[in-house]
């Protein structure tokens, strides 16, 4: 279950600590950057928990690796168990969430191919 006050803090945060402003597009730059960075923190908070929850199915996890995946709102890292099964060690979250085999969403190869034309 996600907990919404670790989500709802950096929110919070970032809406007491905005600057003051005399420059609109200055502020629009710096507002961006912000909610981009804090946007990334909630998805990745999100996903974690999501993983966290699915994860809690299964029994005798061996260890945990992280996983640097690049989604529209910047790098997000997630830490998933590594099971023994018959197949070798895998992930079993990555298949049941479809989470991508390289770091890349498609979204994001997506934006990446709408920016070249």
């Amino acid at each position: 279950m996600t907990d919404f006050k670790l989500i709802l803090e950096p929110i919070n945060q970032t809406l007491s600590s905005l600057p003051d402003w005399n420059n609109l597009s200055d502020f629009v730059g710096e507002f961006h950057q912000i909610w981009l960075k804090l946007g990334n923190l909630v998805q990745q908070e999100l996903v974690q928990s999501k993983i966290e929850e699915k994860e809690a199915e299964y029994e005798s996890p061996r260890t945990k690796r992280e996983k640097k995946y690049y989604t529209p709102l910047g790098e997000m890292v997630v830490k998933r168990r590594v099971y023994a099964t018959a197949d070798g060690l895998k992930q079993k979250v990555d298949e049941v969430l479809k989470f991508p085999e390289d770091k890349w969403l498609s979204t994001v190869l997506e934006l990446a191919c709408d920016a070249r034309n």
